[in-house]
């Protein structure tokens, strides 16, 4: 039973959909957290648990701080993974999958993790060097900070950039355009800043938002800022694939020059970007057929 749970979790980690990668990886993380937290409570908070709970919360959480970030380089990846509350994973996840899902549409999932990352990563930079040169907020120097908010701000900021006048159905509201989404999650983070309230991990959304907007700038220029993470991706998994190498090699044929495959190339980048142009102005429902068949084989192509 319990190797079968744990084949059919790898199966969807390897097989799955970056989204579903995200979200598993989050929530399994939460609940091996959520464990040890339940075991030290009902322990008396004293013993191996809490030493365990302590251990982990210590060595997955960002302390803001560069020398912090010095001493545990790996926690800029691990805090954007790690979180505590049962609600704040659970919008997190939603809104990673809302948006993610319709980014995907419009450009590829190889976009998604990529894009997870640099948000965070961004994010976490963002906030302690705010931080750093701003005296007044010197007392938040080394707090640490945990969540998935700032990777998905990205995301969200960059679905609304590609395409903001595509709709989203929202409960107890109706239709309303990416666009306007977007502004009012700035609009709450600058609140919220204002207010004290989560400072950090407010400051680290904004971040967020700065590299999804710049995500989508570049890949409307026809620059792909995850092609280079997903190289390594590739690598990593082709360094941990396992059996014996084929040594069939398969030779292909290109069939035209390079000058004519260049501006082949360029010819449909224009192509793209002209029916990217004509969404965000008048919404992807304004696409004639041939031009949605153009936009999906581009987006399986990449």
């Amino acid at each position: 039973m319990a190797n079968t749970i744990i084949d059919d979790f790898n199966t969807k980690i390897r097989n799955g959909n970056p989204i579903t990668r995200l979200i598993i990886i989050n929530t399994a993380l939460f609940l091996l957290v959520s464990i040890f937290r339940i075991l030290s409570f009902f322990s008396g908070e004293s013993g191996i648990f809490i030493v365990i709970e302590d251990f982990i919360k210590n060595n997955l959480a960002l302390s803001l701080s560069f020398h912090g970030l010095t001493l545990k380089p790996w926690t800029i990846i691990t805090y954007m993974f790690t979180h505590f509350a049962l609600m704040h994973i659970f919008w997190n996840m939603v809104t990673l999958y809302w948006f993610g899902e319709i980014l995907s549409q419009y450009t590829n999932k190889n976009k998604i993790i990529p894009l997870y990352l640099f948000g965070g990563i961004c994010g976490a930079l963002t906030t302690i060097l705010i931080f750093t040169i701003i005296p007044q907020l010197h007392s938040f120097i080394g707090v640490p900070i945990i969540g998935a908010s700032a990777g998905v701000t990205a995301i969200v900021i960059a679905t609304a950039t590609l395409v903001p006048n595509v709709n989203m159905n929202l409960m107890f509201i109706g239709p309303v355009k990416l666009v306007y989404v977007a502004l009012f999650v700035i609009f709450i983070d600058v609140l919220n800043i204002a207010s004290y309230d989560n400072i950090g991990g407010n400051i680290s959304h904004l971040g967020g938002a700065v590299i999804g907007y710049l995500f989508i700038v570049q890949y409307k220029k026809g620059k792909d800022m995850a092609k280079g993470l997903n190289r390594f991706f590739e690598w990593i998994k082709s360094v941990l694939k396992s059996g014996p190498k084929s040594k069939m090699k398969v030779a292909y044929k290109r069939g035209v020059s390079d000058e004519e495959y260049n501006y082949n190339k360029k010819k449909e980048q224009e192509q793209i970007d002209k029916i990217l142009d004509k969404i965000s102005k008048s919404g992807y429902e304004s696409l004639t057929k041939s031009e949605k068949e153009i936009l999906f084989k581009a987006s399986k192509n990449k």
